[in-house]
């Protein structure tokens, strides 16, 4: 966002930079991005104060067919050039609930209301195609001209003329496109041309925002210079049109007797967000002849909930699928029109029974259900996990996926084959209401490792928060280290300093390696069994083994193991003893979970090698920074904003795909002090954003980080 100045104006020569309207044609200096955020936070500040004196003060932003229509055409056709995209708008063209595809054609397949625009010509210019996308009504070809025909009888048609000679006149009625008309000129007592296109005004306002409206008008200059040699060139595959059909296996019965209030609320802004612009705000004003006016004309197509869902979901007549609402939001927007608009007025009117619904296909989904989309979010996620641990952070190690509750750095889950099931959270849901699930099957010979505090496993819990971190005293944790996929937990355990790297490579074996810094004695649970075994057993490279039937839990310590212990207490519990040290010590702990004496025996054969010689890793290095994980970067181009007023506000437009599938719902920003932007996601992403000029066209994302708890706030500290 930047300010400028209210007087502001476009030059005719659309060069792109804005003046001032004052006799001095000066350029406006606009404040740096980083700048205007400080006044649009302070000026926000301002307006929460007086709210309560003056609930008008705010004004309402522009709609995007306002902004359009506010800026010479000339200056809109220099921005689709510069930053539209020709193969976006073909989408838009074919997809978009504008419909375009519905009316006119690219091909050599004939053109049933409109022009086919790859036949306009190069005469056509550019300036042309943003004014009859904006106003088409302004300039419309003879050919394409709508009829009013008064018959003797008093019978009013109206369309578009297909063919005439001396005896008939063949009328396409507007009404029925499908159908061709026939009339005797000898009964036609008045042939009148409408001063009103077919094409709706305000069609615009069905598209999202700027760069769909530049991306639209650049696919079709484009053609219609290029003609059906560049519309071939631009046609999307058959795999981007394709239409999937997700009514199968949907409960409609279900999903119509929920339908409540909220639901009509939902269907209200939905309606008048995309719905409005061909059938009216009031629902009974079409301003396309095709288009029904629910509350007095019968549909073409059915008037029941099922049927209208039905045409909204496979698209009819001139009317495109809605296939970017999920079911649940096509029948919130039909129980809108039909609660809001037919219910009182239109004879047609179908209401809900019981033998209704049951007549409705079956099925078992509620409608709501999105496709999952695979995510990488690196080697560490935080999140909530289950219902059972609200801070969490699940570390996946190949083989093994292991979990920590972060308030006690106790184990909170792990298991094998698998990371995190997300489908229900903010990751992959727009709500997110869900919890985050181990996704595999959980190891339970390995499920245990829990810190015991002052020397006991026993410690006391009175006043302890039900959900909520330890005392600082016994457990402060500092957060993680990445290298590229060894993740490093920094924490301390009753004041003594610890980093601790799990490892895996072996779905029944997790490894340990710790840096423990001085301090006093510490105590860690490892499991617990019917039997114990301890290093005087027949394994002696074994420190401790647990026995529940077949199954066991063997432990071996390798590294700096000068005086640490495995041994049971009085309830049976394994536990790992680590003794007060004067100077930092480095030790490995592994656990492997087996069946069979087997595996226990291999186990100790490769224990024996580990102790004579450990693997060695460096802390300081793990924990100086790695190789860079994430190298490339996204570009995007950038929107100025088309606001007249003191304020405009510029989008800074996200990737459209990343090749990790990253989810850009910002939630925090910040800057650095050279201008490049800092981002935060509600997906736990940190992206640096650079090329933020007066420009915008060249802007670079590069990810930062991933894995975070919901972050939203972020903060550039010392530049």
């Amino acid at each position: 966002m930047r300010l400028s100045s209210a007087s502001q104006h476009f030059p005719d020569s659309c060069s792109g930079s804005r003046q001032t309207a004052d006799e001095r044609g000066s350029e406006v200096s606009r404040l740096p991005l980083r700048s205007c955020f400080y006044v649009l936070k302070s000026a926000l500040a301002v307006f929460v104060l007086s709210a309560s004196a003056n609930a008008e003060t705010l004004r309402k932003p522009l709609s995007l067919e306002q902004q359009l229509k506010a800026v010479p055409a000339q200056f809109l056709a220099q921005q689709a050039r510069l930053r539209g995209d020709a193969r976006r708008g073909a989408l838009l063209f074919f997809k978009s609930p504008a419909g375009c595809v519905q009316c006119h054609s690219v091909s050599d397949e004939p053109s049933p209301l409109g022009p086919n625009l790859a036949r306009l010509g190069k005469q056509v210019s550019d300036q042309q195609v943003i004014e009859s996308l904006l106003y088409p009504s302004r300039q419309i070809d003879d050919k394409y001209r709508p009829q009013t025909v008064l018959m003797s009888d008093g019978v009013v048609h109206v369309g578009l003329i297909a063919s005439r000679d001396d005896e008939k006149l063949t009328l396409r009625l507007a009404s029925d496109l499908m159908k061709d008309k026939v009339l005797d000129r000898g009964e036609i007592d008045e042939l009148s041309p409408n001063t009103k296109s077919l094409m709706p005004d305000g069609l615009v306002s069905a598209l999202a925002d700027q760069r769909d409206f530049l991306d639209l008008a650049l696919y079709v200059m484009q053609i219609s210079k290029g003609g059906q040699r560049r519309a071939a060139e631009l046609m999307p595959s058959a795999d981007e049109l394709a239409v999937k059909d997700d009514s199968v296996n949907l409960d409609h019965a279900g999903i119509i007797k929920r339908l409540k209030s909220r639901d009509f609320e939902t269907g209200q802004r939905i309606y008048h967000g995309y719905c409005f612009n061909c059938h009216g705000t009031d629902g009974n004003t079409p301003s396309l002849p095709t288009a029904r006016a629910f509350g007095t004309q019968k549909l073409k197509f059915g008037a029941d909930p099922y049927r209208m869902f039905m045409t909204l979901t496979k698209g009819n007549g001139l009317m495109s699928p809605m296939s970017h609402l999920t079911p649940k939001e096509r029948y919130q927007v039909v129980h809108y029109i039909r609660e809001a608009f037919m219910r009182d007025s239109n004879p047609d009117f179908v209401k809900v029974n019981q033998d209704y619904l049951a007549a409705l296909p079956k099925g078992t989904e509620d409608g709501t259900r999105i496709e999952i989309v695979p995510r990488d979010y690196g080697p560490a996620l935080a999140s909530q996990l289950q219902r059972k641990v609200s801070s969490a952070i699940t570390i996946d190690l190949g083989p093994l996926t292991v979990s920590y509750d972060l308030h006690s750095l106790d184990q909170a889950g792990i298991w094998k084959e698998g990371f995190l099931d997300l489908s229900e959270t903010q990751h992959q849901r727009p709500r997110g209401e869900g919890t985050a699930n181990p996704a595999g099957e959980r190891v339970g010979g390995l499920s245990v490792w829990k810190w015991g505090h002052d020397g006991s496993l026993d410690y006391p819990r009175q006043g302890l928060l039900p959900r909520g971190p330890m005392p600082r005293e016994w457990m402060d944790y500092r957060g993680h280290f990445l290298h590229g996929r060894h993740v490093v937990l920094s924490y301390a355990i009753d004041g003594r300093e610890i980093l601790e790297m799990p490892l895996s490579d072996d779905p029944g074996i997790i490894r340990r390696r710790m840096r423990i810094g001085p301090g006093k004695a510490l105590t860690v649970m490892l499991g617990m069994g019917e039997e114990m075994i301890t290093s005087t057993s027949p394994y002696q490279s074994l420190d401790a083994c647990v026995r529940n039937g077949d199954h066991f839990t063997a432990v071996v310590v390798t590294g700096d193991r000068d005086n640490v212990s495995c041994d049971a207490d009085e309830k049976d519990r394994l536990q790992l003893r680590i003794p007060p040290d004067v100077n930092a010590r480095e030790v490995e702990v592994i656990c492997l979970a087996g069946v069979g004496e087997d595996a226990l025996s291999s186990f100790a054969r490769k224990a024996d090698r580990w102790r004579r010689k450990p693997v060695e890793y460096d802390f300081d290095q793990l924990t100086a920074g790695g190789p860079l994980r994430w190298t490339q970067k996204m570009t995007t181009v950038g929107y100025l904003g088309l606001e007249q007023g003191g304020y405009a506000l510029d989008t800074l437009t996200i990737p459209d795909s990343t090749p990790w599938n990253t989810w850009f719902r910002t939630s925090a920003l910040d800057f650095f002090p050279d201008g490049r932007l800092v981002v935060a996601t509600y997906g736990g992403d940190v992206w640096i954003v650079s090329g933020i000029n007066d420009n915008l066209l060249n802007l670079k994302w590069k990810r930062f980080a991933a894995g975070l708890y919901e972050p939203m706030g972020v903060k550039v500290v010392d530049g």
